[in-house]
């Protein structure tokens, strides 16, 4: 008896199956309909050539045109915001290129000579290898030395071989007072 209803259950399965992929594939729409958003280019180039089509008989005068000026002055703005948007937004592209690449270069061995200063960035990292230097404060703030977990106050000596950052890009940096060489990551300005 199990094996009849099996001879059964397995013809009706795939009957029900079939059923629903056909159901689906009906649902899913015609390409380029609303249901269905993924056009192709072909699609894509007949709409093109219609809209041109419309547009150049409206031009020849051959009909009032469906087109108003107003329509057409929208559509001028709205190129235009999508422009800049387009520009501003490759501008943040370039900027976090360069941040990324700051980043995985990792750090920059830098000579400095006595009087010189190291202004940093925000969020850089600098240590100070050989040498001696004192902190700079920004408008906002100073150094921290991570290495002991102490900011470092204007015109304190920075320490050697102590992993110093800049929360902010605001002035702060370290004043070379002897002959020195540092490492840093991230943006720096020499002095």
């Amino acid at each position: 008896m199990n094996s009849e209803k099996r001879r059964i259950a397995y013809p009706l399965f795939a009957i029900l199956f079939l059923l629903v992929a056909v159901v689906f594939a009906q649902a899913a729409g015609e390409p380029g309909s609303s249901s269905d958003p993924l056009v192709t280019k072909s699609y894509v180039d007949q709409q093109i050539a219609q809209l041109s089509a419309k547009i150049n008989s409206s031009s020849k005068g051959g009909s009032s045109g469906s087109v108003s000026s107003a329509e057409i002055e929208q559509l001028k703005t709205d190129v235009g915001d999508l422009t800049k948007f387009i520009i501003d937004a490759l501008a943040d592209i370039q900027d976090l290129d360069k941040r990324v690449t700051v980043i995985e270069n990792g750090f920059t061995v830098i000579s400095m000579k006595k009087g010189q200063t190291l202004e940093l960035g925000g969020g850089s990292e600098v240590i100070l290898r050989s040498g001696s230097a004192t902190a700079i404060s920004g408008e906002s703030g100073t150094l921290v030395d991570v290495s002991v977990g102490k900011d470092l106050l204007n015109g304190t000596a920075v320490p050697v071989q102590h992993l110093v950052i800049s929360p902010k890009g605001d002035g702060r940096g370290l004043k070379i007072t002897s002959d020195a060489w540092l490492i840093v990551r991230g943006g720096y300005t020499v002095k």
